[in-house]
């Protein structure tokens, strides 16, 4: 029985001790964080959801888009690689990337009007401690 312990203990060690595959290893290395504040001049305007849009600079097309619904401010965010919609597009989650951040009282990023939203920020992958403030309402 012990010989069958051991042996269970020496593979287990083994296996968890292999190396992550380089996607994790891009991922982990291109992920944006931060956090999102409302100018409290506009903040009653801006309930429902909130969009967070990555994209690559030599594309309108996004490469992510996060919904959340009815989130709490200040919003504590975090998008990878591993977010992408597209998954052949990964490799464009470097570089520099824009970063821009709306709400909706619908949820559709698409509409004409009343909505909040952020200056599009250009920015690098791997960035840790952004602040985005939503300070914009159109109407």
């Amino acid at each position: 029985m012990s010989k069958f312990v051991v042996f269970f203990v020496v593979v287990f060690l083994g296996i968890s001790c292999q190396q992550l595959p380089p996607e994790a290893k891009f991922i982990e290395e291109n992920k944006i964080s931060g956090v999102i504040k409302i100018d409290s001049k506009i903040e009653s305007k801006c309930k429902g959801f909130l969009f967070i849009i990555v994209r690559s600079m030599d594309s309108n097309q996004p490469l992510v888009v996060k919904r959340i619904k009815n989130p709490s401010y200040p919003y504590s965010f975090t998008v990878s690689p591993a977010d992408v919609m597209i998954e052949s597009n990964l490799s464009l989650f470097k570089g520099d990337l824009i970063l821009h951040v709306k709400t909706s009282k619908s949820g559709n990023p698409f509409e004409d009007g009343r909505y909040c939203d952020s200056e599009a920020k250009i920015l690098k992958s791997g960035i840790s401690e952004l602040e985005i403030v939503l300070n914009n309402y159109r109407e």
